[in-house]
């Protein structure tokens, strides 16, 4: 007895291999919790579920607005409050105002960025958040 494929079957075929195919793979990492990375989807434009720099960076601008409410173009130490140290703060004035400006806040921004990145795939997954350079991260990037 032979089987012959119609048209009918192989386009069948065809169709639950490429559903099947076009079934994305869960994007991201999951958090420690089993549920979606909420933190970083708030800011995840391309919907990896991870966070790139620019990302990251948009995150940090739009913290440092929400930091500065008297919008004096600086952020003061008591604006950033346990977010970085006294010396951390005096470290990232370059310029010496008498605050950070959103240009030095990205400096920081970058640099935990880099630091909380251990494998440097240029991406911040959930798991990384859950270190220690990953919570030093979220203090200059979230609210």
């Amino acid at each position: 007895m032979k089987f012959r494929i119609t048209s009918f079957a192989s386009a069948a075929i065809m169709a639950a291999g490429f559903v099947f195919a076009a079934a994305p793979a869960q994007a991201g990492h999951k958090d420690l919790h089993g549920g979606p990375c909420s933190i970083i989807s708030k800011y995840d434009r391309d919907k990896d579920g991870k966070m790139n720099i620019f990302e990251a960076k948009r995150a940090g601008k739009v913290l440092w607005k929400k930091l500065n409410p008297d919008n004096d173009f600086t952020l003061e130490y008591d604006e950033v409050d346990k977010r970085i140290s006294p010396s951390e703060f005096k470290k990232w004035n370059k310029i010496g105002r008498k605050g950070l400006d959103r240009i030095e806040w990205t400096r920081l921004v970058k640099h935990r960025f880099k630091v909380a990145n251990p494998d440097n795939d240029r991406t911040i997954e959930c798991d990384e958040l859950h270190t220690d350079a990953g919570h030093d991260f979220l203090a200059v990037t979230f609210h």
